[in-house]
């Protein structure tokens, strides 16, 4: 019998099932629950793994199988008081389920596993009683076949025996739900065909209304005529198959008209209908987003030092599944900012008068179209003005376009791709890679993101999300001759702006809306069509006011043509990496219109001024590093990376010999290992500072201790970064290196 057919419903209820295990994990560590409660979580796990166990040795996949194993005994001896549940046998159990999902991925994906399952059985299983694999459980508690999935959150039914039963679902492959998905926007575009054909029929029933009163008026006149009798004759009979024709012609139209009226209403009624249960299939709770965002913060908070708990509102809060699926990444970045920047150490906040453990608040409630999530933390909030002086100190604005950005603007460096307050980068921050990416990945799907800061008391970040991604609000707009959509939700309002309104300051148009002076700039010329002037014919010319109430910015337009609902379709490969356009729409004539990115168009009205520019390539030198590393093959490996990055590296076998080689020659960069001997790398740090008097050489410290206290340490003594050997990954260091000297 072929299995693999199974695998992918396998992997579905195994995802669930290693969800209740690490949420019923967290919670036990969270909520030291006690008697019944925390009986019946154990229980639940245990059920939970020993499903996975079952099912993945009925499927043939031994490994999964002894993982599971190993882990299920460990939960019976917990279940039995024979171990306790503290946090180091957490650890490992989530290890266990963590090595359980790549195995599973490795076997679906037909490749080899990187878990290496003897070795993990083992360490898991120290201290745990150790039968044999072969061993099963008691009868009781044997594998249980593979079920239906049920919804846990649907309503039961009574059957008259007085049984309850659970509404039963399916499952759906992906690819034929977007299929059906796709479908379904392909009606709402015939729907628009059929509206237009109406239009034409209305058209046609007007024309054949005015044909009928221009014949009658052309009847009286002519019997005002003296004409003969024959002649009369021939106009009245001609005349007569006119009008009966006309009025023949015009009773078709109307009764077509009625007709295909009542049709078309009815196939759109049902076409709505359709698209919200197309709607509700996608829609997904946010408690599949928040999953696993406990772990991230337990584990976070243990790795920075920290102390910090994190509540969940708005759980049963629907969005697309496509949405929930691309805020994994932005919400680690907004969780790791709030843990690592924002959160203060625990006694730092005990000086304060705040609670040792931080708050990570993070709420989902549905507005309109749309919801809105906000993280908010009680930490220490951000200063506009450190923001200014990193984003000046990082090369990213002078110093004179800092000093005139008012608070808010100042906040919003934040999202500039390159900018951290980090003193030392670190594999958790400092990279400058994590607030531009959530705001990239946000504009993706038409979402937007604001932030709000007090100093000392915390910082909230609010993510401005579409419901569902099967259809857009757009409006429909000429610019340079051609047309394009406008995502309603990416636009504030429309205005007319008159020539009179104009006013040049600083060099750029402006005009007054709202008592702000808000920028003024040509949509045709910023994407580069620009044909002709809009003020060429008329006094006045409509604007769409993008970027936020806070900033905002009116963009000129030739034209308002329409506001309607669209299904966007994708561009395709050739233009995915543009970020101009964000898809396309169909009109009901066949044509196609490009849809703007208002993110992107925000950007590039606002980014030209802020962003400093670099020195051309040709005219920097080639930077000269320094490798310090007592083992000849890492430091053989970090020469050859860097070489081949185009730097030029000496190296060093100890801090000792570094030192010597500093006081010879002129370097812009040192990579440092720590255990060294005679002079180890965090002397060698302190030396370079103090003795040498190089306060400003980076140096980059790249070892395999990877605790707290020695993060800490390498900031005490002028580390600028700080990598971790275990995590190392080239792009990681290529990229500091190019952060800290520029090159």
């Amino acid at each position: 019998m072929d299995l693999a057919s199974f695998y992918s419903q396998f992997r579905d209820e195994t995802a669930e099932n290693l969800r209740i295990i690490t949420d019923g994990l967290m919670a036990l560590e969270r909520n030291n629950l006690e008697g019944e409660a925390r009986r019946e979580r154990i229980d639940a796990i245990f059920r939970a793994m020993h499903t996975i166990k079952g099912s993945a040795r009925m499927l043939g996949l031994e490994d999964i199988g002894k993982v599971a194993h190993t882990c299920e005994h460990i939960l019976a001896a917990v279940r039995d008081g024979r171990r306790t549940l503290d946090r180091f046998l957490i650890d490992e159990l989530l290890k266990g389920s963590d090595a359980i999902l790549e195995l599973l991925t490795a076997a679906i994906d037909g490749r080899p596993s990187s878990v290496d399952v003897e070795a993990l059985t083992n360490r898991l299983g120290r201290g745990a009683p150790q039968p044999a694999l072969s061993t099963e459980m008691p009868a009781a508690t044997s594998p249980e076949p593979l079920q239906p999935s049920v919804d846990e959150g649907a309503p039961q039914h009574v059957t008259k025996s007085g049984r309850e039963r659970i509404r039963q679902t399916v499952r759906v492959r992906v690819d034929r739900l977007d299929r059906l998905l796709n479908l379904a926007g392909e009606l709402s575009i015939d729907r628009q065909v059929e509206d237009m054909h109406l239009q034409a029929l209305e058209e046609l029933k007007g024309l054949l209304e005015r044909q009928q009163r221009s014949l009658l008026t052309l009847e009286a006149e002519l019997r005002r005529m003296h004409l003969a009798p024959n002649q009369r004759q021939l106009f009245e009979r001609e005349m007569n198959s006119a009008l009966n024709a006309s009025e023949r012609a015009g009773s078709i139209v109307r009764s077509q008209l009625d007709r295909i009226g009542q049709h078309t209403m009815h196939k759109a009624q049902l076409i709505d209908d359709l698209e919200q249960e197309v709607m509700a299939i996608r829609l997904t709770p946010v408690a599949t987003l928040y999953a696993n965002l406990p772990r991230a913060v337990r584990e976070l908070a243990r790795d920075l030092g920290k102390e910090a708990s994190l509540a969940l509102i708005g759980e049963t809060t629907e969005l697309d599944r496509k949405v929930i699926e691309m805020l994994s990444d932005p919400m680690v970045h907004l969780i790791r900012n709030a843990i690592d920047h924002g959160i203060e150490p625990p006694e730092e906040r005990q000086r304060l008068g705040k609670p040792r453990q931080g708050l990570i608040e993070i709420a989902a409630q549905a507005q309109g179209g749309r919801v809105l999530i906000s993280v908010r933390d009680d930490g220490r909030g951000m200063d506009p003005q450190q923001l200014r002086e990193a984003a000046v100190r990082k090369g990213l604005i002078d110093a004179d376009a800092a000093a005139a950005l008012s608070d808010q603007e100042a906040l919003e460096l934040i999202f500039i791709p390159g900018f951290t307050t980090a003193k030392i980068i670190t594999d958790v921050s400092g990279r400058g890679v994590g607030m531009d990416v959530v705001r990239t990945n946000l504009a993706e799907i038409g979402g937007e993101v604001q932030i709000e800061s007090q100093l000392g008391v915390g910082t909230t970040v609010t993510l401005s999300l579409p419901l569902t991604l099967v259809t857009t609000r757009v409006l429909l707009i000429e610019a340079g001759g051609q047309l394009f959509g406008f995502p309603a939700s990416g636009c504030q309002g429309t205005v007319w702006v008159r020539r009179n309104q104009i006013r040049t300051v600083e060099g750029r148009a402006v005009f007054q809306h709202n008592q702000i002076l808000t920028p003024l700039l040509r949509l045709d010329e910023l994407l580069g069509i620009a044909n002709g002037h809009p003020f060429a014919s008329a006094a006045r010319a409509p604007a769409l006011l993008i970027g936020g109430a806070r900033r905002p910015m009116a963009l000129l337009v030739d034209r308002m043509v329409d506001e309607r609902e669209a299904v966007i379709k994708p561009l395709g490969p050739l233009l995915e990496k543009q970020r101009r356009y964000s898809g396309a729409l169909q009109l009901g004539d066949g044509r196609l219109a490009l849809l703007l990115n208002p993110m992107t168009l925000t950007q590039l009205g606002r980014g030209t001024a802020l962003v400093a520019h670099a020195p051309e390539q040709s005219q920097r030198r080639r930077a000269r590093l320094l490798v310090v590393d007592d083992s000849f093959a890492t430091r053989e490996l970090l020469r050859s990376i860097l070489n081949a990055a185009g730097y030029e590296v000496a190296t060093a076998v100890d801090g000792l010999d570094a030192l010597d080689r500093l006081r010879a020659e002129t370097y812009d960069l040192v990579v440092s290992d720590v255990e060294m001997p005679r002079m180890d790398g965090f002397a060698l740090t302190s030396r370079i500072r103090n003795d040498l008097g190089k306060t400003d050489l980076p140096v980059i410290i790249v070892t395999s201790l990877a605790s707290e206290a020695h993060r800490r340490r390498g900031l005490e003594v002028g580390a600028q970064a700080y990598i971790v050997k275990s995590q190392f990954n080239q792009n990681n260091l290529l990229e500091t290196i190019r952060q800290l000297i520029g090159v």
